[in-house]
């Protein structure tokens, strides 16, 4: 069959392209604009055209769509006025899943890191999973993809309420915040609705992150399998800190599993790893293998990723995706426990407006533990805003916090701004195009070396 992907470059789509080329299957899209993934899919001979145009529908079997793609895009109403069949992405994982045995790792925070470290296990394992991850990580063939011959691996996004319709074998909770309320009504009840639904769906092991009130609340008493700091079927004690590196001991109900490393800071972090130990050991994945493949996890790109350190400065530049207050906040903990000798500044930039209405002075808390925070322009991701909000409500709570705070919209300031510090680390958060921003920054640090 043909395919047509509008919006191919993004991390999901471009996953599934891959894996429907590898099973034979005719791929083609579309992309707003040039990126790694477009770059990298031309590279696997499939056919990308930069921007939208009904000319670029060349008599496809399927289109394949996001939500982000408006109801007006070109493309798609030259495939729905000439009957050709749109399935949007979740729909068409929904159908790539019902044919393999699966592990659906859903939640608010964590998917990623979560996915892409019970993914590692399963192939230190020898178990050759199918892996559909949200990021990039160098141990999968295609950095966000690989294709196996068993069970299949994903990160499921609970953003809109596609998910709710899944019929998986294994599930995998990280935690609930509400944070894409935009696709529920902007009501809590209503997501938490189509969370049940879902959890009806699994067939198998669900496994739990019971520190979680939410999570508790929906799976206490139920058959489940829990993981958590206390009271859990599994938790970990003894956590050491040393820099980048943590060590934590695991039990298994009484019984101790050993200690465990992990090349990443952060409490969140050795919750997400837990989740994947859980689930691990449910498929009999020995100890000593798990603990061998988190010992040599590298972290997805953009989750707490060293972009550049300038020794002469001591100057560490960090990248993170972290883009909601409570994962702000946590990178920002993790952060201090890893450098607690050095200044903590922040570069944010707010993704879409529709959060930023909804948690803005709740981003103006997460940012206060910081020592100085620099408010970049807001990233709207094709998402229409009121022209009364922007960016400078997040810098006007940091204000009332007595967080020096600064506004730029331009790389230009913040790269002179990067080059005035000495002795600290320098994290650049957002979900939006900052990454680009830490990326040239990195550049500019490593070049003065």
């Amino acid at each position: 069959m043909k395919y047509h992907f509008i919006g191919i470059g993004g991390i999901g789509m471009s996953g599934l392209a891959l894996h429907l080329a590898a099973e034979g299957h005719v791929i083609c899209g579309s992309n707003f604009e040039e990126n790694e993934r477009v770059e990298y899919l031309r590279g696997k001979n499939i056919q990308i055209m930069i921007g939208h145009s009904p000319h670029n529908i060349s008599s496809p079997d399927i289109v394949v769509r996001t939500t982000a793609i408006s109801g007006n895009n070109p493309e798609l109403v030259a495939a729905v006025k000439n009957g050709i069949p749109v399935l949007y992405r979740m729909e068409l994982l929904k159908r790539v899943l019902s044919e393999k045995q699966s592990i659906c790792v859903t939640g608010t925070d964590g998917k990623t890191t979560t996915t892409a470290m019970l993914s590692k296990i399963f192939i230190d394992a020898g178990k050759d999973p199918t892996v559909f991850l949200g990021g990039k990580v160098p141990f999968l063939e295609h950095e966000n993809y690989r294709r196996g011959s068993s069970i299949a691996i994903t990160e499921l996004d609970e953003s809109d309420g596609f998910f709710a319709s899944f019929k998986v074998n294994h599930a995998l909770f990280t935690n609930v915040r509400f944070d894409h309320l935009e696709h529920y009504g902007n009501n809590h009840e209503h997501f938490l609705d189509h969370l049940i639904l879902f959890s009806k769906g699994v067939s198998g092991k669900i496994v739990y992150n019971r520190d979680d009130d939410m999570l508790r609340m929906l799976f206490e008493g139920k058959e489940s399998v829990s993981f958590g700091k206390y009271d859990s079927d599994y938790r970990f004690e003894r956590l050491s800190i040393k820099g980048l590196r943590q060590t934590f001991e695991v039990f298994e109900a009484e019984n101790s599993l050993g200690v465990f490393e992990l090349n990443l800071p952060g409490e969140y972090n050795i919750y997400n790893a837990l989740g994947a130990i859980a689930m691990a050991r449910q498929f009999d994945i020995s100890p000593e293998i798990i603990r061998n493949s988190l010992a040599s996890f590298v972290s997805a790109d953009r989750r707490f990723t060293v972009r550049g350190y300038n020794e002469e400065k001591d100057l560490y530049l960090i990248d993170d995706y972290a883009h909601t207050p409570d994962e702000i906040r946590n990178t920002i903990k993790g952060a201090r426990e890893a450098f607690p000798d050095r200044k903590l500044a922040i570069v944010f930039q707010p993704h879409r407006y529709s959060r930023l209405a909804r948690e803005n002075g709740r981003f103006a808390a997460s940012l206060k533990g910081a020592d100085e925070v620099c408010v970049f322009k807001l990233y709207d991701a094709y998402e229409k805003g009121s022209s009364a909000l922007s960016e400078t409500e997040v810098l006007d709570g940091l204000r009332k916090h007595n967080v020096p705070s600064h506004h730029y919209v331009d790389y230009h300031q913040v790269l002179e701004w990067v080059e005035e510090q000495k002795k600290a680390v320098i994290l650049f958060l957002g979900a939006g195009d900052i990454t680009e921003l830490s990326r040239l920054s990195a550049f500019k640090v490593n070049s003065a070396r």
